[in-house]
């Protein structure tokens, strides 16, 4: 890349600190440095735009990003990544309710929807479940004020942004768990097959 406008650097930056902000999994450089490169390659399309009014694009570049960094690591890992909005959608929607802990795993239904889980809101609920009593008692008490007494706090008071960090924080705590069970599975895995590989090779050695 050459020159680019310091303002337009500077859009991305913020684009990316949002995205990261909402998709823990990948780092606000990265995306950045992917809005950029995409802006570069095509900049002959946003020539007539302000610097200031290419938030929104950078936003859904940055986007495309996101998706395919959280479509590798649940490829690869075959874990689920949660996001700050799903997690916020099963607490609206389905964990405080009869009905979101009563649907199993593997059953097709409309909650599944609301989560985005691949399996079931209900494992969603559990995961939860695991993590909430690692709050702190005030992020407790914020998120249970919002969705299980529905006293949503004003856009831009204190008590919002209360709220946002104790989602965030229960979003850090599950994708961290996630993240233990994927490994453990991993090592499980690894173990099994070298036990397997070990005893392969001690049936060829005593072939000879």
């Amino acid at each position: 890349m050459s020159y680019i406008d310091p303002n337009i650097i500077e859009t991305a930056r913020k684009a990316a600190v949002k995205l990261a902000r909402e998709n823990s999994y990948c780092e606000a450089d990265d995306i950045e440095q992917f809005i950029l490169v995409t802006y570069w390659e095509s900049r002959g399309r946003f020539a007539e735009y302000a610097p200031e009014s290419l938030y929104s694009v950078f936003r859904n570049i940055g986007l495309e990003h996101c998706k395919a960094e959280r479509l590798h690591h649940t490829y690869n890992t075959a874990q689920w990544i949660y996001t700050p909005r799903e997690i916020r959608n099963i607490l609206k929607h389905a964990y405080y309710t009869e009905e979101g802990r009563e649907v199993m795993p593997n059953r097709k239904d409309d909650l599944i929807k609301v989560a985005n889980d691949r399996n079931s809101v209900a494992l969603s609920i559990w995961d939860i479940d695991e993590c909430f009593h690692e709050l702190t008692a005030s992020h407790q008490s914020a998120i249970e004020r919002a969705y299980l007494h529905n006293v949503i706090p004003e856009h831009g008071s204190a008590d919002q942004k209360r709220l946002q960090r104790a989602i965030d924080r229960l979003t850090e705590r599950l994708n961290t768990k996630v993240d233990i069970d994927g490994k453990e599975r991993s090592q499980v895995r690894n173990r099994i097959r070298g036990v397997s590989a070990s005893t392969a090779i001690g049936g060829t050695n005593s072939s000879y």
